[in-house]
């Protein structure tokens, strides 16, 4: 039997975490393979083998712990467990690698994962709230880039297709240099690659709801400029074209 909880932490903590998810097993043995998500992972693994293959990805082995920490990608990952299965995650906002990876395998982020099997792994009753004012350690003097916040506020308030960032560069205050510069730091993808990911992650939650939709209309209302080029991006990040994914 597999036990898993999920929590949502609220304000100041959710401006860098959307979701802690707990999972354990005395026995589990599984593999499989993800179309590029849409969040940065930071994995604390307090059971046996816990194995993520892909890009932008970053792995300390303590004495008590292993950690790893997910950046986002332009192509799937896989991911295997086998033996005892005990494990507790943060999904965080896309630009947090650029935070984090400056602690990953420090004593505070040791720290941080002492404090996660403490309060969240062993007891019955997992008390995530306690975690929580803990785990803003992490972030402890860190602010949101307004270049970040600017630039997703814009990519989710438009229908972005062909050339939709010229409108966006102009709008800046550094150079278009400079800002790639900091936004690859953060995100570890360009600005561009960035937006292809948005929008094959909104085709895919297009495709899980409504199973009737055709492709074109789920290209288009994605952000695509026609299907082929759809069918393209998407199997680049997902690993098989829309149609397939739509009938798994």
């Amino acid at each position: 039997m597999i036990l898993e909880k999920t929590y949502h932490p609220f304000s100041p903590l959710n401006q860098f975490v959307d979701v802690i998810w707990l999972g354990k097993s005395t026995e589990l043995n599984v593999e499989s393979s993800h179309h590029a998500a849409l969040f940065t992972e930071l994995i604390f693994n307090y059971g046996d083998n816990f194995q993520v293959d892909g890009q932008n990805i970053e792995n300390i082995i303590n004495k008590h712990d292993h950690q790893i920490i997910s950046g986002l990608k332009t192509e799937p990952f896989q991911t295997k467990i086998s033996g005892t299965y005990g494990s507790i995650g943060l999904l965080l906002k896309p630009f947090c690698y650029g935070i984090l990876i400056e602690k990953f395998g420090s004593r505070a982020m040791e720290q941080i994962s002492e404090i996660l099997y403490e309060h969240i792994f062993v007891p019955k009753e997992a008390d995530f709230k306690l975690a929580e004012q803990h785990l803003l350690q992490l972030f402890s003097g860190k602010h949101i880039d307004p270049d970040f916040i600017k630039f997703e506020n814009y990519i989710s308030s438009n229908l972005l297709g062909k050339g939709a960032l010229k409108d966006f560069n102009l709008s800046l205050s550094i150079t278009q240099k400079s800002f790639i510069q900091k936004f690859k730091k953060h995100y570890l993808l360009t600005p561009n690659d960035y937006l292809k990911l948005t929008r094959v992650n909104t085709a895919i939650q297009l495709l899980q709801n409504n199973k009737s939709e055709k492709l074109i209309g789920v290209a288009l209302d994605s952000g695509f400029y026609d299907q082929s080029h759809f069918i393209k991006i998407f199997k680049k990040f997902c690993g098989c074209t829309p149609k397939k994914f739509y009938k798994l």
